[in-house]
């Protein structure tokens, strides 16, 4: 079982018994073995399998633990940043919670989110390949330049930038601070790719 194989049991259509050997797929397990996994993959990776469950709007709670787990990771590594190291303990914490809140707000963005797909391709990842399609004339496509083909905008810097502006300077923003939260974007997807990785390793052993 991955990830995206754990949204359907929040919201089951109707329960179904079956006397059928029990599989290392999700639907040849049961509720127990579900939920003992979901228990698991979450004390083994919890900023994974929280962030995911957030993301995919299973629960407003889940969001806010993904918030918070992801600022605890901030607080530990804030210190490599010099403009942060410098900032009072009390401003530091402030301004690593509203990068994080940020983060995972624009990692949790797709095309379905309002106002967030692609101008170009309308959230397909795919644009006219305009000088291809004039020299064959034969309508060819690309990846989207505008979002590199994911079919969505991540939320851009300045928008961030000027949730923290109280605190830093737009040269500390540019010089180290930026950086800072894309580490932490990259930290969901991380710690996603791992939760992803110990559900497969849990389920596996009800086989």
């Amino acid at each position: 079982m991955n990830l995206e194989n754990t949204v359907k049991f929040h919201s089951p259509k109707s329960p179904q018994f079956t006397d059928s050997p029990r599989a290392t797929a999700s639907e040849g397990l049961t509720g127990t073995d579900v939920m003992g996994s979901f228990g698991m993959v979450q004390s083994r990776s919890a900023l994974g399998f929280t962030a995911f469950s957030g993301k995919m709007d299973l629960s407003e709670n889940d969001k806010r633990k993904a918030i918070q787990l992801l600022t605890q990771h901030g607080l530990k590594h804030c210190d490599k940043v010099a403009a942060l190291r410098k900032l009072e303990t009390k401003v530091k914490g402030k301004v690593v919670q509203t990068l994080a809140t940020f983060a995972f707000a624009s990692w949790s963005r797709s095309a379905a989110t309002p106002g967030a797909r692609c101008k170009d391709c309308h959230g397909t990842g795919r644009a006219c390949d305009r000088e291809k399609t004039e020299e064959s004339g034969v309508f060819t496509e690309k990846e989207c330049n505008r979002c590199s083909g994911v079919g969505y905008s991540k939320l851009p810097g300045k928008s961030v930038y000027r949730g923290v502006a109280y605190a830093l300077s737009a040269d500390q923003w540019k010089r180290g601070v930026s950086q800072f939260y894309d580490s932490l974007i990259s930290e969901l997807d991380k710690s996603e790719n791992h939760a992803n990785s110990m559900l497969r390793i849990v389920t596996t052993s009800f086989e």
